[in-house]
């Protein structure tokens, strides 16, 4: 359908609101053309709302996300939420707009570069990154008890977590959550693709071989952004990565 098809269509559902929306555009894989038959229906609201709900009405599984204007600004200031947010307006329909502010929502995002964030995208991803050395060292406790459940929480959390840290370090844009994974193992190749994989046990790998690659996975990761780490955090990113696993 095009931005007109949508408008007509949805406006029905926005009238439901109470209170009225102050603007809504329609994004995702609906806006940009790929959506599948399993693909919901992604609409963005301005204005103050229940912040997120889901629903099923005669169109298909509608998503409802509200924020003000200023949260949706603030998300795209936001280096862990800004690879996603900031594409996503800028490939917006708008369906209902009164008063400018999704035009001027969408403007921006065109206007927006990653040198608009503070602290750059890298020192931040370097913070961010090293946090996990927690789980890493959970990680090693699970894999010294032989405890195959924990191995495999924590080596997911890692593989999942840290996608987009590094994304958002990378200055990597990705239109969907779906597309993230696959774009990180585009860009940064077979050893970061083959340690997701394993990590995520995408290949059938045991805990054990999962596990290791979460932490190489980690490893990674850290070196990235070594550059813009403070001493401290190499003191314990080399403390989480040297820990026994006995």
């Amino acid at each position: 359908m095009t931005a007109v098809d949508w408008a007509r269509e949805l406006k029905p559902l926005l009238r439901e609101w109470d209170p009225q929306p102050e603007a809504a555009v329609l994004v995702g894989s609906h806006a940009r053309g790929d959506a599948t038959p399993w693909s919901d229906i992604d609409v963005v609201c301005v204005g103050n709302g229940p912040g997120y709900v889901f629903r099923l009405t005669g169109l298909g599984p509608v998503s409802w996300s509200f924020a003000t204007a200023d949260e949706h600004l603030a998300n795209m200031a936001n280096p862990h939420s800004c690879g996603q947010v900031v594409p996503a307006w800028r490939d917006a329909l708008i369906l209902d707009d009164p008063h400018g502010r999704a035009r001027e929502l969408v403007d921006h995002a065109r206007r927006w570069t990653w040198d608009l964030l503070d602290p750059t995208p890298e020192v931040w991803a370097a913070q961010a990154v090293y946090g996990y050395a927690e789980e890493v060292m959970k990680l090693h406790r699970a894999i010294a008890r032989e405890d195959r459940v924990n191995a495999r929480v924590q080596a997911s959390i890692l593989a999942v977590h840290l996608a987009p840290v590094v994304a958002g370090g990378t200055r990597t844009f990705f239109p969907s959550e779906n597309h993230l994974w696959h774009l990180l193992a585009d860009r940064l190749g077979g050893a970061w693709r083959d340690a997701q994989t394993a990590a995520l046990a995408a290949g059938g790998e045991d805990p054990r071989r999962s596990s290791a690659a979460a932490i190489e996975l980690f490893r990674a990761a850290c070196a990235l952004f070594d550059a813009h780490m403070t001493d401290e955090q190499r003191r314990i990113v080399r403390y989480a990565l040297a820990a026994e696993s006995g």
